[in-house]
C-alpha cells in the first residue's frame, strides 16, 4: 500500500521563508532535490511579479542555512535557483531524507509551506512524523491518502503537480469558449500564487509538445 501524505509548515520555520520578510508576495516552488556528498542541494523556482531576482538571492546567500544559492535561469515573473544546504541545518529535509519519503511536490507562501511526500514502505510516514517531534519540527498532517499502487508520472512526462494544474484547467473550463474561469482562482483552489500557476502550466505545456514533437518520426 502506498501512501500520500500531505504536511504543513508555518512560514518561518523553513529557512527559505526568511525571503516572504522582504518578499511578501513570492511563491517557492521545489523542483527536485538532488543529494550531494553530506548534504543536498534543491531546486527551487521562486515566483514573483516583477521580481527582484538579485535582492532574492541576496537574501538566500546570507542564510547560515545554506552554504551557497546560485540563480540558474531568469525568466519574466521568476527564476530557478540551486541551494546547497548545510548539513548542520537540514530540518525538515533531513527529516524526509532520514525516513526515506519521497517528496513529490513543495510549495511556500507567507502564509505557509505545503509538502506532499510518498511513502512506499510501511513505517516511513511514523519515522518521518517522529524525527520532526524529535526535532521540534512542527510539521502537521492535513492530508492522508492510500492507493493501491505507486502514482507514476503520466507517459508524456508531466510531473504530478503539472498534471494536476492541467486537469484543473481543464475540468474548470478554463480551455472552453468563453472560458468559465480564470488563472486567479485556479491559481487560489491549489493554493498558489497566480504567478506560480502560470509557470506550472508553462512547463506542462512545453513537456507536452516536447513529448509530442520526439515521437513524431
Amino acid at each position: 500500500m502506498v501512501s500520500i501524505a500531505t504536511f504543513t509548515l508555518p512560514a518561518d520555520e523553513f529557512p527559505l521563508g526568511r525571503v516572504f520578510e522582504t518578499h511578501p508576495d513570492a511563491t517557492l516552488e521545489l523542483d527536485r532535490v538532488v543529494p550531494f556528498g553530506d548534504t543536498m542541494m534543491p531546486c527551487f523556482w521562486v515566483f514573483e511579479q516583477d521580481a527582484d531576482l538579485a535582492g532574492i538571492r541576496d537574501v538566500f546567500e546570507s542564510l547560515p542555512e545554506l552554504r551557497t544559492a546560485e540563480l540558474l535561469v531568469d525568466l519574466d515573473g521568476g527564476g530557478l535557483f540551486r541551494a546547497e544546504w548545510n548539513p548542520d541545518f537540514l530540518g525538515i529535509m533531513a527529516a524526509i531524507e532520514t525516513s526515506r519519503l519521497t517528496a513529490l511536490f513543495a510549495s511556500g507562501t507567507r502564509d505557509g509551506w505545503r509538502f506532499l511526500l510518498r511513502e512506499t514502505e510501511p513505517g516511513q510516514l511514523s519515522a518521518f512524523t517522529q524525527y520532526c517531534a524529535d526535532n521540534d519540527i512542527p510539521a502537521t498532517l492535513s492530508r492522508l491518502d492510500r492507493v493501491t499502487a505507486a502514482p507514476e508520472s503520466p507517459e508524456n512526462g508531466l510531473t504530478p503537480e503539472q498534471f494536476e494544474a492541467l486537469r484543473l484547467a481543464y475540468e474548470e473550463g478554463y480551455y472552453e469558449d468563453p472560458r468559465r474561469t480564470d488563472l486567479s482562482t485556479l491559481a487560489d483552489a491549489l493554493g498558489i500564487s497566480r504567478q506560480a500557476y502560470a509557470g506550472r502550466l508553462r512547463r506542462a505545456y512545453r513537456a507536452v509538445v516536447a513529448d509530442i514533437v520526439a515521437r513524431d518520426p
